[in-house]
């Protein structure tokens, strides 16, 4: 069991390093031409469509997941099914979140008088 929990440990340096990516781009929005420290040249459009192809993989790790457990997969245990489906349930409501508060900037700005 500690071998799942550390290998499960181990699949997350690649979410932590999207959600330190996150919180830098609502840190720092001005910040996000120099990740890694080179120019770089990102639109709005494609890091949205990143960031709900990341959702999406994430729901489809869970559902994939939850079918080899329910089928009965011995190497598919239930603390690895249920922290997938936790990122999974985590990723769509920060996608939410995101799409809120872009709704409620767009409200401000057409609220906004000329």
């Amino acid at each position: 069991m500690v071998d799942r929990i550390a290998a499960l440990m181990g699949h997350e340096t690649a979410s932590t390093s999207m959600t330190a990516r996150a919180a830098q781009m609502l840190g720092h929005p001005d910040a996000l031409s120099q990740i890694g420290g080179k120019q770089e040249q990102f639109s709005f459009s494609s890091i949205l469509s990143e960031a709900i192809d990341g959702v999406h993989k994430s729901q489809t790790a869970s559902k994939t997941l939850q079918q080899a457990y329910q089928s009965g997969d011995p190497s598919v245990g239930i603390e690895e099914t249920m922290v997938a489906m936790n990122k999974a349930s985590l990723s769509v409501q920060m996608l939410a979140q995101a799409r809120n508060k872009v709704v409620a900037a767009y409200n401000d700005v057409m609220n906004m008088p000329v």
